[in-house]
């Protein structure tokens, strides 16, 4: 992990060297109240993170290049002012962002993004294994949505509803949702959302959304990794932005973007009728099976799913009538992900 002292000192020395020129020692040492020695030390270290640092005599310094890293002073520099992140924490390898948070919301954190470039033990929704090698976006975010508990219960699907404006508006890829928490490209699962809330006298204490996204990953390295029980029953294939686009993605850029539109979504969310049209645009409907229960003990039924509820919940189409599908161990599997049937 690097620590808060050093991420400040990088930051504002990444902001100088991003001039697109030559800059002196001097000038910099200057800018940032620092000896030249010192000057020489921070930019061995940016060095050491995989930074390609040009050096001339007489002329300075001057950026070449940047690593594919989720580094917090990039990821601060390209948020500019945010009121919802204050605070970026970086893990190398970590075991889970969403544990890690969770354990920083107790203790009172807030406004704090949790970030890492692997994690050994993700997790998704049911507790089920989340692969998250090298070259994903995998991030816990602690916040206080300033919303009502009932507003609370769109949570999931209004953050599934930024990643699809995201990757439709800045990557141009058809991205839509897939109830209750997934993003789906061409039918196969890019990205999924997992929220963990603490609610005491029907106020919100804290939120942790964790998002985990198939970035610059090729499809054999995501399903190389999965296990017979990650490919089972409700497994329904994958793929990464990388894969779609045919080219890797800016990821910091891509993080940035997808917290900005999460504080704009989050800001709207009192307008319930605003946002579920949102929802409803991107999501999935269509032929379905609900399945209820794990392995041989799981019952399945036919439906077809026709519209999402003002509190976020599936309504199915079944022999019985309209049901209201809530998230809980049901799942839902779309026919239209397999062929036809």
């Amino acid at each position: 992990m690097i620590i808060g002292s050093e991420k400040a000192r990088l930051k504002d020395l990444v902001s100088i060297l991003r001039a697109d020129e030559y800059v002196s020692g001097e000038y910099i040492g200057r800018m940032l109240k620092v000896s030249r020695e010192a000057v020489w030390k921070q930019i061995s270290t940016l060095r050491r993170y995989g930074y390609r640092i040009d050096a001339k005599p007489r002329l300075g310094y001057m950026l070449i290049d940047r690593p594919d890293r989720l580094y917090p002073w990039e990821i601060m520099y390209e948020l500019g002012g945010s009121a919802m992140v204050k605070e970026v924490i970086y893990y190398e390898d970590v075991s889970s962002t969403q544990d890690v948070a969770l354990r920083l919301a107790e203790e009172g954190k807030d406004s704090t993004l949790v970030v890492a470039e692997r994690q050994s033990k993700g997790r998704g929704r049911s507790s089920r294994r989340w692969v998250s090698p090298y070259g994903g976006v995998w991030f816990s975010l602690i916040t206080k949505p300033k919303i009502s508990v009932r507003n609370a219960t769109l949570l999931s699907l209004a953050t599934a509803l930024a990643v699809c404006n995201i990757i439709n508006s800045n990557l141009n890829i058809p991205a839509r949702i897939k109830w209750p928490n997934d993003v789906v490209i061409n039918h196969r699962k890019v990205a999924g959302i997992l929220i963990d809330m603490s609610v005491e006298h029907d106020i919100i204490n804290y939120c942790v959304i964790g998002i985990g996204v198939n970035a610059n990953l090729s499809i054999e390295s995501i399903e190389g990794m999965m296990d017979d029980e990650d490919k089972g029953y409700h497994y329904y294939g994958s793929t990464s932005l990388m894969h779609e686009m045919g080219r890797a993605v800016d990821r910091v850029k891509f993080v940035a973007s997808l917290l900005k539109e999460i504080e704009g979504i989050y800001s709207k969310l009192s307008y319930r009728d605003e946002i579920l049209a949102s929802i409803r645009a991107m999501m999935l409907f269509g032929p379905v099976s609900i399945i209820e229960g794990e392995g041989r003990d799981a019952r399945t039924r036919d439906g077809i799913a026709v519209d999402v509820d003002g509190d976020g919940s599936l309504l199915v189409k079944t022999n019985e009538g309209i049901e209201r599908i809530t998230s809980g161990y049901v799942h839902i599997r779309y026919y239209k992900m397999h062929g036809s049937r």
